[in-house]
């Protein structure tokens, strides 16, 4: 089904962002639901190999006999399935600003194409004049001040002149979180006409989510109430400072990396397109890779779709 259709006919463009019934979203998004229990023998818990407990799975994939006998290894491909996505549409968080973010829990394999059209026809997200994908360190690492600067006076300012958006995986540790925080600071010190030119867009695993819970509703959120609290070590918080999530689902539960693929195919379908208002530009829209307090090989991706510019603050 076309992303511009509703059910099958209407177009979705005209509609408004807050409007209750969308149930044309579950039609075209997925989730991925592990379908085959596979047991995870290093753990005390001896619960599945995707992350989740036994009493987590339904009946049929704990009913597949030939899991234990056969299969060694989880595969997301062969061992889940797609189903009606469950989250999606905005969040508030507690305790913060009352601006809403959009945000959706989407299948792994779901065409970007298709992503794309929703985050600018749907969520109205002005199309990008450029698109800066940044990588890097991760957890609780401390990021140095003077890089914290770089990115608030240098990224932030340069992403508002230039109308780009800012790709990071959006949660609150690490490189995400100094984003958002940049992206806070600006916000603060700007008119809020230019700071509407900043865009940034968390794509994390579905599974790695703190309190994702407080974001499933088969009907769709207007908004979630979504609650920061202290996190564990396999999961953490959305960032508050940014404009929409992609939550990449593979039927897995804390497994980091989940995002990786599609984020890389994302990227490249968006790199394929034309700048100006609705495409009507001359050139492609460039991508350009960051990679901050991390290794290169951060920057690897599973297939080379994109012509990567790197910049390492790390080292002066």
């Amino acid at each position: 089904m076309n992303i511009n259709d509703e059910g099958g006919g209407g177009d979705i463009v005209g509609m408004s962002a807050s409007e209750k019934h969308q149930n044309w979203i579950p039609k075209i998004i997925k989730k991925r639901v592990c379908t085959t229990f596979v047991e995870d023998t290093d753990s005390d818990a001896r619960g599945c190999q995707c992350g989740g407990t036994r009493d987590s799975h339904a009946s049929a994939a704990l009913g597949d006999y030939f899991s234990t006998a056969i299969v060694s290894r989880w595969d997301s491909s062969q061992h889940s399935s797609e189903q009606p996505t469950d989250a999606f549409g905005e969040v508030e968080f507690a305790g913060a600003s009352k601006r809403h973010s959009y945000f959706l829990r989407l299948s792994c394999d779901t065409p970007p194409a298709s992503v794309y059209h929703m985050m600018t026809a749907h969520w109205r997200l002005p199309p990008p004049n450029l698109v800066v994908s940044v990588v890097g360190g991760e957890g609780r690492s401390k990021i140095k001040t003077w890089v914290r600067e770089v990115l608030r006076q240098g990224l932030v300012k340069a992403s508002q002149s230039t109308g780009a958006w800012i790709l990071t995986g959006g949660l609150r540790e690490g490189v995400g979180r100094c984003v958002g925080e940049a992206v806070r600071d600006h916000a603060t010190a700007a008119s809020s006409m230019s700071i509407n030119k900043v865009v940034a867009l968390g794509i994390a695993p579905w599974g790695m989510v703190h309190n994702r819970q407080q974001l499933v509703n088969p009907e769709g959120s207007f908004p979630a109430k979504y609650y920061v609290h202290n996190t564990s070590r396999d999961s953490c918080c959305l960032d508050n400072n940014y404009q929409a999530f992609l939550l990449v689902d593979d039927g897995s539960v804390r497994r980091k990396g989940v995002e990786t693929a599609f984020r890389a195919h994302l990227e490249d379908y968006i790199s394929h397109q034309r700048t100006g208002i609705c495409g009507s530009g001359s050139i492609n829209i460039p991508v350009l890779c960051m990679l901050i307090s991390g290794e290169a090989a951060m920057l690897k991706v599973p297939s080379p779709p994109l012509t990567l510019t790197t910049a390492n603050p790390h080292h002066r």
